[in-house]
């Protein structure tokens, strides 16, 4: 998982970070505000009566979560030239939302709290082996609120999401000059072609979301007229990103549409593929409607949530073994969906990385490669990340089939996952609370039930 934002540089060396020090230490000779208070936050007063270039390269280490100067270049030096794969988790939200977070995170280290802990020693190096979190300060919390955004440090994350905002504003004033006329435009096609390509970019992605044209709601069906669209196709200067969008809001058949347009089922927008998309939203018609075209990324997790069992089954050995080329790309749920927590950082640990495609498999109600895993030992409970079991993953797609074989073979309803603190029927009640009367909500109900007793 990667620790930058997309707009970063990938690999930063250890001459960028020189130069970052430099400049730091001319902005505070020259009185700099900004630099001023970076400094003051890490040394206090005590830089007023000099502030050498060594202090201003401390800074930046401590920036970073390092005790040292020493440490922060050793990790430089020491990692993989690997490609990360880039984050974007901004959707103009502002800084003072991220601010609270930290406050909120802060009490929870004071109190230490064990996932707190967790969390701290996972991305302030400083803290590395710590054994408890009572003594994390409140630019301990900022960092971990940064490094789990995708960010190296909290100034970076401010000023990020600062420009997030900006481009935010921009993107709605666009949408707010086309918003009004949007179901006219839509009903006339010599209209649509006069159109700039830049108009045309806007309306497409307009298209992409669920609430366009006002009053109508656009859902799984295409709800607006094809020819109008493939007009708006003809002009796009791109359809990658309204391809994204529409997967993230479940609009089957305008990603069915952009995809035979030439949209690229393999892109990588804002931090994940079209695929990774839909699996993380509970997408399913859509995962397979992707997976037709190809899926993207090749790894033993989107394999099994597209329930391509001979694929998983050849991510292991003859002897049984997870092959070492199973897990190019490892999932994380706030790639794809806006507001998520981060998971902690993965591990080469072959039963997570399993675990991973196991309840990605309950999910999307793959029950054949849910039957496989499990006879090959995987736990019914095995939650690799935020603490959602394999049920928690099943229950909101109301896949009974997967969440019957779950109960069969020992799952614990009573579990808690670790985001909402919530057991198997509190996920029930807030994944179904739309149609709490729907038979396949009343089965899943009395399934639930009857293993809670």
């Amino acid at each position: 998982m990667s620790d930058r934002h997309f707009e970063l540089p990938a690999h930063p060396s250890l001459e960028y970070y020189r130069k970052q020090a430099k400049h730091l230490h001319r902005a505070y000779a020259m009185g700099d505000a900004a630099a001023d208070a970076r400094v003051a936050d890490v040394l206090g007063d005590w830089a007023a009566e000099r502030f050498l270039l060594s202090d201003a390269q401390f800074v930046l280490a401590q920036e970073h979560g390092f005790r040292t100067w020493a440490e922060f270049r050793a990790h430089i030096e020491s990692r993989s030239t690997t490609e990360d794969r880039p984050v974007s988790r901004l959707l103009g939200i502002r800084p003072g939302a991220y601010a609270s977070m930290a406050d909120a995170l802060l009490a929870e280290l004071r109190r230490n709290d064990p996932a707190a802990l967790q969390r701290l020693r996972a991305y302030v190096p400083r803290h590395a082996t710590a054994t408890a979190a009572v003594t994390a300060e409140l630019r301990d919390a900022r960092l971990i609120i940064a490094r789990e955004l995708g960010f190296p440090t909290w100034r970076e994350l401010v000023s990020f999401t600062e420009k997030s905002r900006r481009d935010l504003d921009e993107r709605q004033e666009k949408r707010r000059r086309l918003h009004g006329e949007a179901e006219a435009l839509l009903g006339d096609t010599d209209r649509l072609a006069s159109l700039s390509a830049e108009q045309a970019d806007t309306l497409l992605e307009m298209l992409a979301g669920p609430e366009t044209i006002p009053g109508v709601r656009l859902e799984k069906e295409l709800g607006v007229p094809r020819a109008a669209v493939e007009v708006l196709i003809g002009k796009a200067t791109g359809l990658d990103a309204p391809l994204i969008q529409a997967v993230r809001s479940d609009r089957v058949e305008y990603v069915r549409l952009l995809l035979e347009a030439g949209a690229d089922p393999g892109a990588r927008l804002w931090g994940s593929t079209p695929l990774e998309n839909a699996i993380l939203s509970d997408s399913t018609e859509i995962v397979d409607l992707l997976a037709e075209h190809g899926i993207v990324p090749q790894a033993l997790w989107t394999y099994a949530a597209c329930g391509r069992l001979d694929l998983v089954r050849a991510c292991f050995d003859a002897d049984g073994r997870l092959r070492p080329d199973a897990a190019p790309s490892r999932p994380n749920l706030a790639d794809a969906v806006a507001g998520f927590p981060s998971r902690l950082p993965t591990t080469d640990d072959p039963e997570e990385i399993v675990g991973e495609a196991f309840v990605h498999a309950c999910q999307h109600g793959r029950i054949e490669v849910v039957r496989w895993l499990l006879d090959r030992g995987v736990h019914p409970d095995v939650a690799p990340y935020l603490g959602r079991t394999g049920l928690h993953w099943a229950i909101p797609g109301g896949h009974l089939q997967v969440i019957r074989l779950l109960l069969e073979r020992g799952a614990d309803p009573s579990i808690r996952d670790a985001l909402f603190q919530i057991d198997a029927d509190g996920w029930l009640h807030m994944s179904h609370a739309a149609h709490p009367h729907d038979p396949v909500t009343q089965q899943l109900h009395d399934l639930i039930e009857s293993r809670s007793r």
